[in-house]
């Protein structure tokens, strides 16, 4: 399978509309939608420390835009701020411009910098930052954007300190067993400092005991229980020495309360990661 490329992960990151072959590319892949989830993290990531360092409640747009706000503006940062991302990201010459900089202005207005504004300078700016990230690769492009779209000089400092998202190492689709209609997902992570987490998420978390998070050998024959799944997504640090070619199923089980620490036979979801 072809995955979609990093470039427009990001700019859907960002809130940028997906095209019906990105709509549907992401409905069958659970790599690329976790790649998504990681960049969307980076953005939000930015966003809320924005908000933070101007002092006020900002109240930030999900989708990445931040037009229709008049009234609000955020101090414009040091135009030597934007000359480091340039050189950092090794940006092109048609790019160093500083895209908040507005001659004679000491502040920028959120809706001054709406990216939907072809006739707006610094919207025309951002325009040429989607151009270029088309033509570029890396996942360090999330928070380069996401700081000229948030427009907050707090956002600047933030974005040069947030860690690069997780590394995808691993997926899987996970499917119903006999009398169970779910649907779910689940992804391995690698973070920043080298530990790996499972991120297992599922339609519902309807069960007769409790759930249970289990990696399976192929067979069936050994597992490793990671911890319970309170609602529908779930978090799990992996043991370091933990092989996963040895446990590449991932299981979710109902439990009954009875003390009993072995898989009860009763799964609820499963599949096999893609390793």
């Amino acid at each position: 399978m072809q995955h979609l490329h990093d470039d427009a992960l990001t700019l859907l990151a960002l809130g940028e509309p997906s095209t019906d072959e990105e709509t549907e590319h992401l409905e069958q892949c659970p790599r690329c939608r976790a790649d998504l989830g990681s960049f969307s993290r980076v953005v939000a990531a930015a966003r809320q420390a924005a908000a933070g360092e101007s002092g006020d409640d900002l109240e930030l747009p999900d989708s990445g835009a931040v037009s229709g706000a008049p009234g609000v503006t955020l101090p414009a940062p040091d135009p030597s701020v934007w000359a480091g991302i340039h050189r950092e990201l090794n940006l092109g010459e048609d790019l160093r411009q500083d895209p908040l900089a507005v001659p004679g202005a000491t502040a920028v207005s959120r809706a001054a910098v709406d990216a939907t504004d072809a006739s707006n300078a610094s919207g025309a700016s951002l325009s040429s930052l989607a151009a270029a990230r088309r033509r570029r690769t890396g996942t360090w492009l999330a928070a380069a954007a996401a700081a000229v779209v948030v427009a907050g000089a707090g956002v600047w400092g933030a974005v040069r300190a947030v860690d690069p998202p997780p590394e995808v190492v691993a997926s899987a689709e996970l499917a119903p067993l006999a009398s169970y209609s779910d649907t779910g997902s689940a992804v391995i992570d690698r973070l920043p400092d080298g530990r790996r987490e499972l991120v297992v998420t599922a339609s519902s978390d309807a069960a007769q005991g409790f759930r249970e998070v289990w990696l399976l050998a192929p067979d069936a024959s050994s597992m490793v229980s990671l911890g319970t799944m309170d609602g529908t997504e779930g978090r799990f640090e992996l043991p370091a020495d933990l092989d996963l070619a040895s446990y590449p199923v991932v299981d979710i089980s109902d439990e009954p309360y009875d003390g009993d620490p072995a898989h009860s036979g009763d799964s609820i979801l499963r599949g096999q990661l893609d390793l």
